[in-house]
């Protein structure tokens, strides 16, 4: 899913002091900085696509559910929608699975892209094996220390016309303390207790477009969802992930697991 390019300049000058904040910047499109990794690396990655077409990551978190990015599936019905599981590609290989529910965070909110979050139901239980398998989960509100080493993967761009953003490509990016990731995006309205973000203060790896939705992992547990942010791997701009330890309660209510 498209990742917002920023338009706040053309915004600003068409509505002057009528706007508080600039709208959220989306991602516009690569794992920047990364590496290539194969499937059994990140067992629990998924390819979601809409009428046959990659358009966000997703993780599976069960043998029946998938946790993926609000603003991937809002305004969608689940019949539109597969993942590609069990393959390092998303155009090919693997096993396609059809979906039979989303479950939206009632809360939410395209504009600010807060409790950016959605559950999807598979229609059949998917068997686990070395190249399937579901991610575990923190417990609610569970810390993650500033400067932890976390794991983003996806098929999003490179910006390097040498390396295919068809085979699954993954970056090591250290979790940003959460003061100095609001002031970065103030003028954007900052982040809310469901963010977290992660990336190098000089820039140099991120994720974005085509990763949306996608796992930000530490030691095979789910810590983030790819979500918004400014550019790509943008110096002082971290990438912002939906922290997926804020509604850790809301996927057990919804799920039993």
């Amino acid at each position: 899913m498209i990742r917002f390019v920023v338009l706040s300049c053309l915004l600003a000058s068409v509505f002057g002091a009528n706007l508080k904040f600039f709208p959220k910047p989306k991602l516009d499109g690569r794992i920047v900085g990364g590496y290539v990794i194969n499937i059994q690396d990140a067992p629990y990655q998924l390819s979601l696509q809409r009428y046959n077409w990659h358009i966000c990551g997703a993780s599976l978190i069960s043998d029946s559910y998938i946790l993926t990015a609000a603003h991937c599936t809002s305004g969608s019905t689940a019949d539109s929608f597969t993942v590609r599981a069990e393959s390092s590609f998303h155009g090919r290989d693997g096993v396609v699975h059809k979906i039979k529910r989303i479950i939206q965070h009632p809360q939410f909110d395209y504009s600010t892209i807060d409790y950016d979050f959605s559950i999807l139901e598979l229609e059949t239980p998917v068997t686990f094996n070395e190249r399937l398998r579901p991610i575990g989960l923190p417990e609610q509100d569970e810390d993650v220390p500033d400067n932890t080493a976390l794991l983003v993967s996806g098929w999003g761009n490179t910006q390097n016309s040498q390396e295919s953003r068809e085979h699954l490509r993954a970056a090591i990016v250290p979790k940003s303390n959460d003061k100095v990731c609001n002031t970065a995006y103030k003028a954007y309205g900052g982040i809310t207790p469901r963010m977290i973000c992660a990336g190098l203060p000089q820039g140099g790896k991120d994720a974005c477009q085509g990763d949306s939705g996608g796992p930000l992992a530490h030691e095979d547990v789910l810590v983030g969802v790819v979500s918004w942010g400014y550019g790509c791997a943008v110096p002082g701009y971290p990438g912002v992930y939906s922290r997926v330890a804020s509604v850790r309660d809301w996927i057990r209510t919804s799920t039993n697991i």
